[in-house]
């Protein structure tokens, strides 16, 4: 919705948004006028929709059966008269001859059609009247008039006549008026409609509607400055680049406004003074908090503007601010008449009102620093290491897009190449770590023109190795330089840039198992226990990280207030590794307080992670998706692709096959690409997990068994215990009993129980399974102190001994576990488990006393039998399917109904089961 000429939507009788009681009124109003005629002004600031309005207005009275008459003044035609009454009678022309000969004469010599004397304004009118009258007689009429207060004065009288009378004719005449301009017109016999900003509901609603690529913090901008316009609204983020819309760079102090909106309050500020102009400006450069009256006052008197309150009073007296006497505050009615002022101004008045701020600012206050900075045009050492002081505070505060700014402004005004080639570095760092992606690189390439200082060379790897990784998940730079660069940092730099230098190093380590990391990680985290237990947890954990969870409380004991940021990060990345996250939220919230969208991001990732293990899959999904597509616009693609596996974990989980195969060739060959062994790794275990859900055992323990090899836990394998018990389970389902035990061996060899509580009960899943012992330990399961904390893996458990059970005639309790599992699975929208469930509790039901033979061949359907023939045979799933035409996902959908009916838990048994049901 806007202004615009010529783009109002079609919404014929529609509730417009946010303009529903003023729709309401004109829709009667049309539909009204065969009984009587009304005038109707639609009254607002510029841009605010009243065009739009009257055009949908427009089209309904079409749809009514109205004819149209149209007006469309323009500035320029205000002196020529009736230059607006020529438009709207044009259409009627030839019916002017109808009229008496003395009103014809009289308006044909108004139209520009006949010759002779003008006629006075009175019988024109009246002639204007009776033509209106005799042609609405006919068909009702609709007048339309956009920008009424630019119509000529000629016109205007005409019009003003017109709405006098119009009671008495099916006409309605439907105008648009500058808020600005009522005063000064005649508005008997006229209802006006004000036409106000939307809502906030309203306008994120259009918004999101006409831009809905913006990035959340670019939405919350627009639609602070835009104060509910919708020409605003539709238009400012048509000014920025995409890389501002989306989130990757910062948007400007001010926002460009393009020619449509500058216009919007332009003339307005050019009927007034210079000197209330440069006032004006002062107050847009000043800021809207308490005391900006007094600063402007003060600026304005350094700048040697006379007669200050004057020019004050003139400039509230224009609409154009408002002034809050007790703060006291100047504010502007419209937020975006700052922005017209500053984009309006010549350079030299611009410079010079931000040095008059400079000077009526006090020594110390960042803004003196920034004025200073927009005042100077020369390059100026004094004011380049303001700027570097007020950045180093800025970004030790969180800030570190607005010190990517500062930093940025002092090299450009630094008087040497090396300050300028180490500010642009330390802006490009600061922009790395603070989320501007796009601005680091620019910033980067910058540095490298203006040629690197030694001195900044370390920080110069560190913002490469930063850039690259979450651009483009590349941990190249990182692997080569990060080492080296952490064996020779000063003491100066390791405040600043050792931790997000360990961080990724650790980071690279356990992603890619790349030696020479793991090597270097190994011998950089004696530094301290934090880092000693990062390594521990994510390096090797199967050798290294016994006692891990232990370790952790013993470190959080020691853990104080005076601790840094580097600490908090460290405590998390072995929480993570431990998947103890959950149980430590206020860790999470010690860093949530940084501004930076790496941080808040890698919490995101963080949370769904453990949303999963906790059974909280939808919110896994939504916090994923949501991650995925904020990382995406802000071009952080690594934190993309982790919040996708993230998804993946729980799409796998519940057997969405498809879903899962388009994640592993989207992200397969970019994760081998790089190296990222840990993604490749993920993938692998999906699939598995998903072949899992849908019965594909044979499938499942495929892909486990190449990740962890019955018996083996690989060095490089990070996060082994997620797929320990998925290798156990399909073991167990083919018949690989010796191999589920063996990994189980393992599992109890490493210390699996000493690593983490959700180790721990892993390994005890896995021993249930693989017991011969099964109902004690199933029951050891149960009474484990956090079972309830993993839901999915006990549920799998509960499913597992309630078929067992059920073989062993044991249906009531059989049923108790059955049920259990298979609520918990309902509840996690996992279908395939929950249908395996209920697929159980049916032979449960039916099931023959215990000693009796299970099952008969005539239980089988001809199908089935087929499939159970195949199958004794040897042939895997996808040989089955290609066989009989048939997709492995539907072969593995007859085995979950041929095992129960056959009395047998897996593919193993088949044959010896077709054996006996064929023995006479």
């Amino acid at each position: 919705m806007s202004d615009v000429k010529g783009r109002a939507p079609s919404l014929l009788g529609a509730d417009v948004m946010g303009r529903g009681a003023q729709w309401k009124f004109l829709s009667e109003a049309i539909e009204s006028a065969t009984d009587s005629g009304h005038a109707v002004w639609l009254c607002g600031e510029p841009g605010i929709g009243k065009t739009v309005l009257l055009e949908q207005a427009g089209e309904f009275a079409a749809s009514r059966g109205l004819r149209l008459l149209r007006v469309n003044a323009a500035e320029g035609e205000k002196d020529l008269p009736f230059a607006a009454l020529h438009q709207l009678m044009w259409p009627l022309l030839e019916e002017v001859r109808e009229l008496p000969p003395a009103g014809r004469a009289a308006l044909e010599r108004a139209l520009g059609v006949g010759s002779g004397d003008a006629a006075g304004p009175y019988t024109v009118s009246a002639a204007t009247l009776d033509l209106l009258a005799a042609a609405s007689q006919r068909r009702p009429l609709a007048l339309l008039i956009d920008d009424l207060h630019w119509i000529d004065a000629s016109s205007a009288e005409v019009l003003h006549f017109l709405q006098r009378r119009l009671a008495a004719l099916p006409i309605v005449m439907l105008a648009t008026v500058g808020e600005h301009a009522v005063a000064a017109l005649d508005c008997t016999g006229v209802r006006i409609l004000d036409v106000e900003p939307l809502t906030d509901e309203s306008a994120e609603g259009l918004l999101r509607e006409v831009h809905p690529e913006l990035s959340r913090a670019a939405r919350c901008r627009i639609l602070r400055e835009a104060a509910g316009n919708p020409l605003a609204l539709a238009e400012l983020p048509a000014q920025l680049g995409e890389p501002q819309r989306t989130g990757q760079l910062p948007l400007p102090e001010h926002l460009p406004l393009g020619e449509s909106l500058g216009r919007m309050f332009a003339q307005r500020v050019a009927a007034l003074s210079p000197s209330v102009q440069f006032i004006l400006l002062l107050c847009a450069l000043a800021g809207g908090e308490g005391q900006s009256l007094h600063l402007v006052v003060a600026a304005a008197r350094a700048a040697g503007v006379d007669a200050v309150d004057e020019d004050l009073a003139v400039a509230e007296e224009s609409g154009l601010i408002l002034v809050d006497e007790p703060t006291p505050r100047v504010r502007f009615r419209h937020p975006l008449v700052r922005s017209s002022l500053v984009e309006a101004a010549a350079g030299a008045e611009l410079r010079r009102a931000h040095a008059a701020l400079a000077q009526a600012l006090p020594t110390g206050d960042l803004r003196q620093v920034t004025h200073w900075a927009a005042a100077t045009v020369v390059p100026d050492e004094t004011v380049a290491s303001a700027l570097d002081e007020a950045a180093a505070r800025t970004q030790s505060g969180g800030g570190d897009t607005d010190a990517a700014r500062l930093f940025a402004r002092a090299a450009g005004l630094s008087g040497d190449a090396a300050g300028r080639g180490r500010r642009l570095v330390a802006a490009a760092f600061a922009a790395a770590t603070g989320g501007p992606l796009d601005l680091a690189s620019q910033l980067l390439q910058q540095a490298v023109g203006h040629g690197v200082p030694p001195e900044s060379r370390n920080k110069l790897d560190v913002t490469r190795a930063l850039v690259r990784l979450h651009t483009d998940g590349d941990f190249g730079p990182a692997i080569e330089s990060l080492p080296a660069v952490l064996d020779r940092l000063s003491d100066a730099e390791a405040v600043e840039i050792r931790l997000p230098s360990l961080f990724m190093l650790f980071l690279a380590a356990g992603y890619t198992a790349d030696p020479h990391v793991c090597e270097a990680a190994a011998r950089l985290s004696g530094a301290t226990d934090f880092a000693r237990l990062a390594h521990d947890v994510w390096n090797d954990p199967a050798r290294h990280a016994q006692g891990g969870h232990e370790r952790f409380e013993a470190a959080l004991r020691g853990f104080s207030e005076d601790d840094g940021v580097a600490e908090v990060w460290l405590l998390v990345w072995s929480a993570l590794g431990l998947d103890i996250v959950g149980d430590h939220a206020p860790l999470l919230r010690r860093l949530a307080h940084r501004h930076s969208y790496a941080t808040q991001a890698f919490i995101g990732a963080v949370s769904a992670y453990d949303d999963y293990l906790r059974g909280r899959w939808d919110r896994c999904v939504e916090r994923a998706r949501q991650g995925a597509a904020a990382s995406r616009a802000r071009g952080f693609h690594f934190i993309e692709r982790v919040h996708q596996y993230r998804e993946g974990y729980v799409t796998a989980a519940r057997g969405q096959q498809q879903a899962v195969d388009d994640l592993v060739a989207a992200m397969r060959p970019w994760a081998v690409a790089r190296g990222l062994t840990f993604i490749v790794h993920r993938l692998r275990a999906m699939q598995g997990m998903c072949a899992l859900a849908l019965g594909d055992y044979e499938t499942a323990y495929t892909h486990a068994s190449s990740i962890t090899p019955p018996g083996a836990l690989p060095s490089d394998v990070t996060q082994f215990h997620l797929v320990f018990l998925d290798l156990v389970e399909s073991a167990v389902h083919t018949g690989r009993s010796e191999e589920a035990r063996r990994h189980v061996a393992a599992g109890r060899a490493a210390g699996m129980e000493r690593i983490s509580p959700h180790h721990g009960f892993v390994l005890l899943a896995s021993e249930a399974l693989a017991s011969e012992d099964v109902d004690a330990a199933c029951e050891a399961v149960y009474a484990s102190a956090n079972a309830s904390q993993w839901p999915f893996e006990l549920a799998r458990v509960r499913l597992y001994h309630g078929a067992w059970l059920r073989r062993h005639g044991r249906r009531s309790e059989a049923r108790d576990q059955l049920v259990a599992a298979g609520r918990v699975f309902a509840g996690l929208k996992a279908d395939p488990w929950a249908h395996r469930a209920r697929q159980e509790l049916r032979v449960c039901d039916e099931a023959k006393p215990a000693g009796v033979a299970s099952g008969t061949l005539e239980d089988l359907t001809p199908q089935e039998l087929r499939i159970a023939e195949l199958v004794a045979e040897g042939l895997t799933n996808r040989d089955i399917g290609t066989r009989l035409h048939l997709s492995p996902r539907t072969v593995a959908s007859h085995l979950y109904k041929i095992y129960p009916k056959l009395g047998i838990a897996g593919r193993a048994a088949v044959g010896r089961a077709l054996g006996r049901l064929e023995d006479p």
